[in-house]
């Protein structure tokens, strides 16, 4: 369809036959009728090059007059058009703009028209299908013809011919003959330039059409045919685009011709074409109307005009089995609307021409014909999901945020970017149109800062685990609920801002509350204990850097009650005090040499003492160090309960089917890993095991897996404890150590905690009871956890002759020896400031022992002398027996020496046991004959072994084994060999066994 300047439309082929010049003569036009073909028919299978070099011919004489034309139309038509505009000061500058583009790319097309003569003039008699331009160069062509016809009906958009008709009236009164020329019909002049500057481009691609039609025919079966094929079907796409890029621009200028000012103002743009308006194709809608633009789509209500991009459209055929009515179902974001049509076949074309518009404008092209003969809803196919730009309006929590990212059905699904207008923004994962999974989240603070959350989302509320940067230097990391800290955290602050404090511990509705600790290093002090609303409220210890530390029961911060002080010295008191150390009432205080007060106390402690008491000495048989033995903790919370918040997420994680997707919300993620390479140890949860196992409960798997499953299975049930212990540690070993294994990421979050609760400047000997319930606690909760995943080889039950041996398998067996390195450090550190005060009494007795030789020191202890290995006694010359050292039972030193190279109790174990059997072997060896070793002669042995292994913190050793070890082996060889192993260490310690005078 065309406009007429009136406004009327009408049909370019109900136009009157136009005056055939001399550029046209001879050739038919869409609007005249078909003229005989007066040039020699081709007969079918001609050859390809003959009829080439004959089209060749023809079309050589069409682009010389094709050029003449455009020549003489720029020169007599377009060029005083161009003059006139640039001289008229009133003129609009988008008119003179576009009339000077449109100006250029005729000049544009004139010189393509005769770069063709000139390349034809001089291949005219060799000319193949291959070297003829409208072949070789149609998508160029077809790219020069696309930008000319887009300059023009952006010009005819504009109402430019009418403008300039009216500029320029006067100049065509003066040469009406110039337009009767190319236009015959003369009596309207905006018409007349419309026809002459666009007709004559417009039948130039139809007879390139005609010629590359006749080359292909009788062709069909020839491979040269293919680039003729392709250039036919090229020039047929232009044809068609350009008679619809002419009905779409006169009906985009009959739009701007109807609407009022003000709309007009607000949607126009020279580029912008209407693809349907709702008032030609009825879509009902209340009293809103409907306008398809090729980029957009209006709706206007009223005085109301929402425009939406076609990136953020999507339409939907609404199905009604109980009526007959055809409905459309437009979603943008933030409002639907439902379209009713009137009839099926209107329902169609709408969802067509939408789906059209959509698709184009996601491709960033259009790929004319737009809709054409053959064109259905189905033909058309629109990706739901899809990337757009889009700033919300009335959004309750989004209104003026701009959103760039991905989409699905009107709403932000998947990654994408918010900007709001005062500085916040988040980028992350969206899904139904809110914040859900990772993303950051960063909002203004103060002047010059602000708070960065980079954390788990669940419907547009922080939920699950996250790390926050705010902008007064403190960070958080740990886990959140409906945007508020909830559930296990650490919040720190460096101290460059404000002053340095660490919270480790749990969190309800953003406040402290349940177990925590809370490093306080401008005070000098650590709290740990129960929390209730950011307040110390329940049973809780506090430690100070000097060495004092007190225990009691909190109230809002406030110690109430009873409670207990412990000093530097190793005093106590235990009574009533304030939280300032004000002691206010009855109470007990021992001293370190073990006297006591016991009475009223009134002073403030390290103030002096102000006391009505009774002072007693301690009784004879009292140990006057008895207080430096004393622990602090009994009254705090369970060991298995105090970390429940790291465990209760990983509970959740394995409830939720242990997707590794979501396996950083609920068990936290590290930023210096994200671009470490990924070595996962494959984990999952069998279905049969949802329920937790008991403390107590056996992992059960099949120990045959791998290299080994070759073994027979004699073999197997023989070795088959030791095959399940050492299939059990190596993969646990694997999966604790691995960085994105669950038990891994939990087990590296434990040691964390357990870190910033006992070690630093306040580690303190006193702490030591609850550190190692702490470490066995983690161990019978891994031990619980570990059994979910298992990989299916070690789920299997493993019988041997005697019964079920998984059942001797527990966490002191399978997790403690994997874990307790990780923990060995600070919590051995602890073993040995408790152990302090004995172990160096130890290491005195051993540096008197050292400087014996053999022979002395085994008189010294009273071994038998049939039991001395004197044949491994090898002198020099003029050496005597007397004064050798070192040299007996060198394989049992050797062998002992390596318990502190191990932190596992179990190996510690092991090597006594072995140290055993290596004096017992020496003993055998000197008699000549098998002997059991009595305790009486094993002691003295022992002590002799000891003494010269130099094991340094022999008593922290020996209580941790005692701590650690399996209690399923108290009373067998192992807790034999450990207890004489300990009166070794006692015997070490006496006075008694040190010479007065080591020179004799």
């Amino acid at each position: 369809m065309l406009m007429e300047p009136g406004g009327r439309r009408q049909r370019v082929e109900s136009n009157p036959r136009p005056h055939l010049s001399r550029f046209t003569a001879g050739r038919m036009s869409p609007c005249s009728k078909p003229l005989p073909n007066t040039r020699p028919s081709v007969r079918p299978g001609t050859d390809v090059k003959e009829k080439c070099q004959r089209e060749a011919a023809y079309l050589f004489k069409l682009e010389q007059a094709f050029k003449n034309q455009l020549s003489d139309i720029k020169a007599q038509i377009l060029q005083p058009l161009v003059k006139a505009e640039a001289a008229d000061l009133k003129s609009r500058a988008h008119l003179k703009e576009h009339l000077s583009v449109l100006e250029a790319t005729l000049g544009v097309l004139c010189d393509r028209a005769e770069d063709h003569c000139l390349h034809l003039n001089e291949n005219l008699r060799s000319s193949t299908h291959e070297e003829l331009y409208l072949v070789k160069d149609a998508q160029y062509l077809k790219e020069v013809y696309i930008t000319y016809f887009t300059m023009f009906t952006n010009y005819v958009v504009l109402s430019g011919f009418e403008h300039i008709a009216k500029l320029t009236s006067d100049y065509w009164k003066r040469n009406k003959n110039t337009l009767k020329r190319y236009h015959k019909d003369s009596s309207s002049i905006p018409m007349s330039l419309h026809r002459i500057l666009h007709e004559p481009m417009r039948f130039q691609v139809q007879k390139y059409i005609d010629i590359l039609r006749k080359l292909s025919w009788g062709l069909e079966k020839n491979p040269e045919i293919k680039p003729i094929a392709e250039a036919l079907v090229t020039f047929t796409d232009l044809n068609k685009w350009i008679q619809q890029s002419l009905d779409v621009a006169a009906s985009t200028k009959a739009l701007w011709s109807s609407l009022g000012s003000k709309l007009t103002d607000l949607l126009f743009l020279p580029g912008r074409r209407l693809m349907e308006d709702s008032n030609n194709l009825p879509a009902t809608c209340g009293d809103s109307r409907l306008l398809l633009f090729e980029d957009s789509l209006v709706i206007v209500q009223g005085s109301e005009v929402k425009s939406y991009r076609l990136n953020v459209v999507w339409i939907e055929r609404l199905v009604d089995t109980s009526s007959e009515r055809n409905r459309l179902k437009i979603i943008v974001p933030e409002e639907e609307f439902i379209y009713n049509m009137r009839d099926s076949k209107s329902l169609t074309v709408w969802l067509w021409k939408l789906k059209q518009a959509v698709r184009q404008c996601l491709g960033g092209k259009l790929d004319y014909p737009m809709w054409g003969e053959g064109s259905t809803e189905t033909t058309c196919t629109v990706p739901a999901r899809r990337f757009a730009t889009y700033t919300f309006v009335s959004h309750p929590r989004f209104t003026d945020a701009t959103y760039e990212g991905d989409w699905h059905k009107g709403k932000p699904q998947g990654s994408g970017i918010m900007k709001w207008p005062d500085g916040r923004n988040y980028a992350g994962q969206y899904e139904g149109g809110q914040e859900h999974g990772f993303g950051v989240h960063v909002a203004p603070g103060n002047p010059e800062s602000f708070d960065c959350y980079k954390c788990h989302w669940k419907m547009g509320k922080m939920c699950g685990y996250g790390i926050c940067e705010y902008g007064n230097g403190t960070v958080y990391k740990g886990y959140f609920q409906d945007k508020q800290r909830h559930g296990f955290g650490i919040l720190k602050n460096s101290g460059l801002k404000n002053l340095p404090f660490m919270y480790v511990g749990h969190w309800e509705n953003d406040k402290k509350s349940g177990y925590g600790v809370l490093d306080d290093p401008d005070r000098g002090e650590r709290y740990i204990g129960s929390w209730l609303e950011d307040c110390r409220h329940g049973d809780g210890i506090v430690i100070t850097q000097s060495g004092l530390c007190y225990e009691g029961t909190f109230h809002n911060n406030k110690i109430m009650g009873p409670g207990t002080i412990m000093s530097e010295d190793d005093s106590a008191y235990e009574g009533e005090f304030t939280e300032d150390l004000l002691l206010t009432g009855k109470g007990k205080l021992t001293f370190s040499s073990g006297y006591v007060i016991e009475g009223l106390f009134s002073n403030k402690w390290g103030s002096g003492l102000k006391t009505s008491g009774v002072f007693s000495k301690p009784p004879g048989n009292t140990n006057p160090v008895i207080t430096s033995k004393l622990q602090l903790g009994s009254r705090l919370t369970p060991a298995r309960d105090r970390w429940q918040g790291i465990f209760d997420q990983f509970w959740e994680f394995i409830k939720s089917g242990s997707d590794e997707s979501s396996l950083e919300s609920f068990l936290g993620f590290h930023s210096e890993n994200v671009k470490e390479r990924r070595k996962n140890v494959p984990y999952r949860v069998p279905a049969a095991k949802a329920d937790p196992l008991s403390p107590n409960a056996s992992l059960r798997f099949n120990p045959c897996d791998g290299t080994n499953d070759a073994n027979s299975g004699t073999a197997m049930q023989n070795q088959g404890y030791l095959a399940e212990i050492q299939w059990m540690k190596q993969y646990l070993k694997k999966a604790f150590e691995s960085t994105s294994h669950p038990l891994g990421t939990l087990l590296r979050k434990l040691v964390q905690v357990f870190q910033y609760t006992y070690s630093g400047i306040c580690m303190y000997k006193r702490l030591l009871t609850i550190a190692q319930q702490e470490v066995v606690s983690h161990a019978l909760q891994l031990f619980e956890l570990a059994s979910h995943f298992l990989p299916t080889s070690l789920e299997k039950e493993y019988y041997s002759d005697v019964g079920n041996i998984s059942d001797e398998l527990n966490a002191y067996t399978v997790i403690i020896p994997v874990i307790l390195p990780r923990f060995y450090p600070d919590l051995f550190m602890l073993y040995m400031l408790y152990h302090e005060a004995d172990d160096s009494s130890y290491w005195r007795g051993i540096l008197h022992l050292e400087n014996l030789p053999d022979t002395k020191l085994l008189e010294l202890l009273e071994v038998q002398k049939i039991l001395w290995p004197l044949q491994d006694l090898h002198l020099t010359n003029n050496q005597r027996i007397s004064i050798v050292k070192d040299v007996c039972f060198t394989s049992a030193i050797l062998c002992f020496q390596k318990i502190s190279t191990t932190a596992d109790p179990q190996l510690k174990l092991e090597t006594l046991m072995k140290t055993y059997r290596e004096i017992e072997r020496t003993v055998s060896r000197v008699l000549n004959r098998e002997y059991n070793l009595p305790m009486d002669d094993l002691l003295p042995l022992l002590v002799y072994v000891v003494s010269r292994a130099k094991i340094q913190h022999l008593g922290a050793e020996l209580h941790l084994i005692r701590d650690m070890m399996d209690p399923t082996t108290v009373g067998g060889m192992n807790d034999f060999l450990l207890t004489a192993l300990d009166s070794c260490y006692q015997h070490i310690q006496r006075e008694e066994i040190r010479p007065s005078s080591l020179t004799k």
